[in-house]
């Protein structure tokens, strides 16, 4: 799957993305807020995770993001992953010279709409980490609700930490920061 916006490129990972990946998600500032990664993260950890993710449900979709202008230079990963508990799970991480600049807005609108519009699915869930009050806002102002508040287990961090669950319905979605524009046939999301 590929799909455009205004400024991003979204489209399937590739092996010579590992370098960058590696590189990305080995600054603590990026990893401490994922749930999955562990740091130090090396070159084998973005070639085994680049592997796997080929090997994930059909119905899960994970994207490199990459500006139009340099498709071929990973700035981050958005995903939605269908869960063995057959629940839909939405992430995503942005290099941090990235952050600050509505890419992952962006990026998560055109995710979001094609998952609702393309592949039929109902509700989308997602967490954030407490102490990464930024990604909270990206997902609210997407239209996430709360769920609850809970420990979840940090690999980074290698402990648990205060997060908030969310979810997405589809039918809240629409209508909600331009998700109705998205175009069915050019794949691409305003």
């Amino acid at each position: 799957m590929e799909l455009e916006t205004r400024r991003l490129l979204l489209r399937p990972l590739r092996e010579e993305d590992a370098p960058a990946m590696a590189q990305a998600l080995n600054n603590f500032n990026v990893s401490k807020n994922l749930a999955r990664v562990k740091f130090p993260y090396g070159l084998e950890n973005a070639q085994a995770f680049i592997a796997l993710q080929r090997g994930f449900d059909l119905r899960s979709v994970v994207c490199a993001t990459a500006f139009c202008c340099a498709p071929d230079e990973l700035i981050g990963v958005i995903a939605y992953e269908h869960a063995n508990d057959g629940q839909f799970e939405f992430g995503y991480w942005l290099r941090e010279c990235c952050w600050h600049m509505g890419l992952m807005s962006e990026a998560a609108k055109a995710v979001i709409a094609h998952a609702f519009t393309q592949e039929g699915i109902e509700t989308l869930h997602s967490a954030y980490h407490l102490d990464n009050p930024n990604s909270g806002h990206i997902l609210r102002k997407l239209g996430f609700e709360e769920d609850q508040q809970e420990m979840s287990f940090c690999l980074a961090q290698n402990t648990k930490v205060p997060s908030i669950s969310l979810r997405l319905n589809r039918s809240r979605c629409f209508g909600l920061g331009g998700m109705n524009a998205f175009d069915k046939e050019k794949g691409r999301a305003a």
